[in-house]
């Protein structure tokens, strides 16, 4: 292992999936699923205590060049100057051997005080050591910015966008880096990537998110309605087809999501309303968005966003049906309330 590799890599994750895929990179680099699984460790800075944190970092690779470390939420180990001393002054005792992942959520500096040249003080010590630390933002994409990785995403995958095809679908996705990349693969299926996807191939597979605000499903779902909720859904596949209806359900909780976080933020109605804009929903469907997420537990949601997960998978794996997979779905997902 070159001794000129970073230890210490300090992430702001405001585009979470972005950030996601960079640590799964770093992990297929440690090794074979066996000798990673023996040398890759998550923390979370709200659940383990400096001293765990420790143990890990100075532990020596099994088998391996290099372990690595993640810790989530690493300012959550911090409730003091004292805590912030020792914090740093582990780091900066971590070995080469290990590489140490802080993955906070959200930018450390607000972008406009960033631009003045403030620095929180976690950046501060980054900016203070750089042969030894990493530090990269990922910003959500906006814009050209995310036509851009339309473009070169499909290309990585195989395939090709036209520019047309590509701006469309950032106007849909706006800022959803998951949401795109899944929206590219389907596209890039559809076309089997054999030609270009051009503008009529997102519009026809591609709902918009202002055309997407019945939430009867949801709201059958959160009940526990089974007989409610598969009468819904029929009626939704009945105009519609059923992978659009897959993915106008996975938005639809997309936005109760994010009105769960704006609201676990502490941010008032009124307030999430005003961050839910931000995301190009509009008013009507983030009150609805609102009112749903003051229902459901956050791990509630995250739970059923696994399940989506699976279910995209399967069905692009060619395993299961869409519209069976649907009726699945809601079939156990009303079994017990989901609150539970």
């Amino acid at each position: 292992m070159s001794a000129s590799k970073p230890i210490v890599y300090l992430l702001q994750a405001e585009d979470e999936f972005a950030a996601a895929q960079f640590i799964a990179s770093m992990e297929n680099k440690i090794g074979s699923e066996g000798i990673a699984a023996l040398n890759v460790q998550r923390l979370d800075g709200k659940h383990i205590h400096l001293e765990t944190l420790r143990e890990q970092a100075l532990a020596i690779p099994f088998f391996s060049g290099r372990r690595l470390i993640i810790l989530d939420n690493p300012l959550a180990l911090v409730d003091s100057e004292s805590a912030r001393a020792k914090l740093l002054a582990l780091l900066e005792q971590v070995p080469p051997s290990t590489a140490v992942v802080l993955l906070e959520k959200g930018l450390l500096t607000d972008p406009k005080d960033y631009q003045k040249g403030k620095r929180h003080w976690l950046e501060r010590w980054a900016e203070q050591h750089p042969e030894r630390v990493y530090m990269r933002q990922f910003r959500l994409r906006r814009g050209v910015e995310m036509v851009q990785f339309i473009l070169e995403r499909a290309k990585q995958l195989g395939g090709d966008f036209s520019r047309a095809a590509a701006e469309r679908l950032a106007e849909i996705v706006a800022e959803d880096s998951r949401r795109v990349d899944m929206e590219i693969r389907k596209l890039l299926d559809y076309v089997n990537y054999r030609r270009t996807v051009d503008i009529s191939d997102v519009d026809q597979l591609c709902p918009y998110p202002e055309n997407i605000e019945n939430f009867a499903l949801a709201n059958a779902l959160r009940e526990g309605d089974g007989r409610k909720a598969l009468k819904v859904l029929r009626q939704m596949l009945n105009e519609q087809d059923a992978i659009l209806v897959f993915f106008s359900v996975v938005h639809q909780f997309r936005q109760i999501v994010l009105a769960k976080l704006a609201l676990e933020e502490g941010e008032t109605p009124s307030e999430a309303v005003q961050v839910l804009s931000h995301f190009r929903i509009p008013l009507y469907p983030a009150r609805i968005a609102l009112e749903q997420a003051q229902k459901f537990r956050l791990e509630t949601l995250h739970r059923l966003y696994q399940r989506f997960l699976a279910i995209d998978i399967s069905i692009k794996s060619g395993e299961i049906d869409a519209e069976v997979a649907l009726e699945t779905l809601v079939a156990a997902l009303t079994l017990r309330p989901s609150s539970d």
